[in-house]
C-alpha cells in the first residue's frame, strides 16, 4: 500500500516508466496534502486562549479533515488498480470491457472530485476561524486543494472519451464543471482572507 511507503519510494514510482501509480494517484494525494494542511492549521487553532470561541468548530473541521485524509490515502491504491484494470482491458481489447471499466473510473474521479471540493469548503472555514499567525497556510491549502480538484477532473475527463452514452457524458460533464467552478470560487476566497 502506497500509504505505508516513504514520500521517496512513493515519488520515486510515481516518477518510474512503470504505468502504475499515475496521475490519479497523484490527485489523491494532492487531497491529502490539504487535508494535512488543513488539519495542521486547526490543530494550531485548538488550545490557543486567543481562540477559544472558535474551538469546538476547529476540532469538527479538525475531524472531517483527518477522516478525509485517510479516504484520500486510501484512494492512492485503489486509482491504482483501476489503471490496472484499463490497461489490461485495453490489451484483450474487449471494447465492452473497456467501458465498463471505464465507466467505472469516472465514477471513482467523480467521486475523489467531490471529496477534494469538501476539502476546499473545509480550507475556506478554518481560514475564517483559524490562527492568523498561519495565514500563508490558507493561501498553500487553497493551492494545493485546488490543484487536487482539477487534478481528479482531468482524469474524468480522459475516461468519458471511450464511453459512447452521451446523456451520461453530458450528465458527467455538467457536475464536473459545476464542482470546478465552485473549488475556483472558494480558491478566491481563502486567498482573499489569507491577505487581509
Amino acid at each position: 500500500m502506497y500509504g505505508e511507503k516513504t514520500i521517496e519510494e512513493f515519488l520515486d514510482e510515481l516518477s518510474s516508466n512503470n504505468s502504475i501509480p499515475g496521475g490519479g494517484s497523484a490527485a489523491a494525494l494532492s487531497g491529502a496534502l490539504n487535508a494535512s494542511v488543513i488539519s495542521f492549521i486547526a490543530n494550531l487553532t485548538v488550545g490557543k486562549e486567543k481562540y477559544q470561541d472558535v474551538e469546538a468548530e476547529a476540532r469538527e473541521i479538525l475531524a472531517e479533515s483527518e477522516e478525509l485524509k485517510k479516504e484520500m490515502l486510501l484512494m492512492i491504491d485503489q486509482d491504482s488498480k483501476i489503471l490496472s484494470d484499463i490497461l489490461d482491458s485495453y490489451k484483450v481489447g474487449d471494447q465492452k470491457k473497456v467501458r465498463s471499466v471505464c465507466q467505472d473510473a469516472v465514477e471513482f474521479s467523480m467521486d475523489m472530485t467531490k471529496k477534494a471540493v469538501r476539502l476546499m469548503r473545509l480550507s475556506l472555514e478554518i481560514s475564517e476561524i483559524g490562527n492568523r499567525m498561519l495565514a500563508s497556510d490558507f493561501e498553500v491549502a487553497a493551492y494545493i486543494g485546488d490543484a487536487a480538484v482539477g487534478s481528479a477532473i482531468a482524469n474524468v475527463k480522459i475516461n468519458l472519451k471511450s464511453l459512447d452514452n452521451e446523456e451520461y457524458k453530458a450528465n458527467i460533464k455538467n457536475e464536473y464543471l459545476k464542482l470546478k467552478n465552485e473549488s475556483s470560487r472558494l480558491k478566491e476566497e481563502i486567498i482573499e482572507l489569507a491577505n487581509q
